[in-house]
């Protein structure tokens, strides 16, 4: 599964050459990570009123091409795997003529408000609604 979401470059977020800086992307990300789970499961803060968090274990960004003040950005965002309590989503970043600007991806686990793994089973169909989204685990 996989939703789209439209990000407008702000002036803020370019550098003295006038192209987004990298440390926006990740900002972008979650964006999509946002808009995805409000569209495909619920909204983030319902699972943390349910006591799960997803914290980002990890990014891994590729910059591809340019973006500057006043593009409107296409965000697609990608439920790629989810195995036990860890889950990945990918990410392609693209003008709106399709032109590449980046792709990446994140690695979350899903813990607790004691910041510790939550076993599957305490998150009764909540968890099985995340399966029925990420699919299958990787391979």
């Amino acid at each position: 599964m996989e939703s789209l979401s439209l990000i407008a470059v702000r002036y803020a977020e370019t550098d003295r050459m006038g192209v987004v800086h990298h440390s926006h992307y990740p900002v972008y990300f979650e964006q999509g990570r946002t808009d995805f789970f409000g569209q495909h499961l619920q909204p983030y803060n319902e699972f943390e009123a349910q006591g799960i968090l997803a914290p980002v274990l990890s990014y891994q960004v590729e910059i591809l091409g340019r973006a500057t003040y006043g593009d409107t950005l296409h965000l697609t965002t990608r439920a790629d795997w989810m195995k036990g309590v860890r889950l990945q989503m990918s990410y392609a970043l693209s003008q709106s003529g399709g032109q590449q600007v980046a792709i990446g991806h994140s690695l979350h686990a899903l813990v607790g408000p004691n910041v510790q793994p939550v076993h599957p089973r305490t998150m009764g169909p909540l968890y099985e609604e995340l399966r029925k989204v990420f699919g299958n685990p990787r391979a």
